[in-house]
């Protein structure tokens, strides 16, 4: 009777392992980015993603909300058995209709919310061809990735993606304190006398208006925290040292002619005015090299100030950010 009994409790043990075993979720994480014409570019938002691997399948969507290239991406990852996928953008912002897209095409919004982002062979957005000569270097998306539109005479409709798995949409870089940690890594790589300093941290805007305003705000928000993390880095030394000024603006490259040569010009005046009675460092607000930041300097020809050129990656702090990101999204 009792070996009856020990045997009934060994099977029931193998049972439910069993089925924990088969019940248990299999996690996958889609990142998505922009795309850059220079093969370095995918490459070092590749590079950020690889410690993930060793705990999550992992793809990576280049494009701008590119359904052809997002598809690819979850199919992928459920061909690995994946059942639910954690999303996570590396864009700048959460205000853009890149965000909005993504979230139509992951089935978050039952209606796109701009009208769908157009693009032409190449991958770059319709209206940048206005600023063609300046654009040359601007990140697209691989040929292969035109756009999943099916087009009539009348409208152009995007579809949204096809998907088993429980979709979890992450947040933006926006004012993450990761983010502030790196810009002012970058930063003190350039600083030398901060009191006699103007800081610029610019980043590439939108269109919009409203999303312009959002925009600025999230990069104020980091610029508290840049201050913070000064004054904590100089009390520390035995004195606190305060930068002279901090800045945060952008420079709205696909926004119409007018707008964009109204930005154009408050960056140059905000250099030429700061560098009369101090130094000016200018960090661009962009996630990887690939030729944008080149349009800065470009705008900046013939002004004083202190450049690297460094973008937020490559950075620990990406990867870091990548993880938290899928945690928090697990926890939910």
């Amino acid at each position: 009777m009792r070996r009856f009994e020990l045997t009934a409790l060994v099977l029931s043990i193998a049972i439910i392992s069993f089925s924990f075993t088969t019940n248990k979720e299999k996690v996958g994480v889609l990142i998505l980015a922009h795309g850059g014409k220079h093969n370095s570019w995918d490459e070092t938002v590749k590079n950020a993603t690889e410690a993930l691997k060793q705990h999550y399948e992992v793809e990576v969507a280049f494009g701008m909300a590119n359904p052809i290239n997002m598809q690819a991406g979850i199919d992928k990852l459920e061909g690995k058995g994946v059942t639910k996928i954690v999303v996570v953008p590396l864009f700048i912002s959460s205000h853009s209709p890149i965000i909005r897209q993504n979230e139509y095409l992951l089935g978050l919004r039952d209606t796109l919310a701009d009208p769908p982002m157009m693009m032409h062979h190449g991958g770059e957005s319709m209206d940048s061809k206005k600023k063609e000569k300046e654009h040359d270097s601007m990140p697209f998306m691989s040929k292969e990735s035109e756009h999943s539109m099916s087009k009539t005479k009348k409208e152009t409709t995007l579809e949204p993606l096809h998907f088993k798995s429980e979709i979890i949409l992450t947040k933006p870089l926006d004012a993450n304190p990761l983010v502030a940690g790196i810009i002012f890594d970058r930063i003190s790589e350039l600083s030398e006398n901060p009191s006699n300093e103007t800081i610029l941290i610019v980043a590439h805007g939108p269109s919009k208006e409203e999303d312009n305003k959002n925009w600025l705000k999230k990069i104020d928000s980091l610029a508290d925290q840049i201050r913070t993390l000064q004054s904590e880095k100089t009390r520390a030394q035995g004195q606190e040292v305060k930068f002279k000024q901090l800045f945060g603006l952008t420079v709205r490259d696909d926004a119409n002619p007018a707008i964009y040569e109204q930005a154009k010009e408050q960056l140059r005046t905000l250099v030429y005015q700061s560098g009369k009675d101090g130094d000016v460092i200018v960090i661009p607000l962009l996630l990887s090299q690939g030729g944008v930041e080149a349009r800065y300097v470009k705008r900046l020809e013939g002004l004083d100030y202190k450049w690297s050129g460094k973008t937020l990656l490559p950075h620990q702090n990406i990867t870091e950010f990548i993880e938290v990101s899928v945690k928090n999204a697990l926890k939910e």
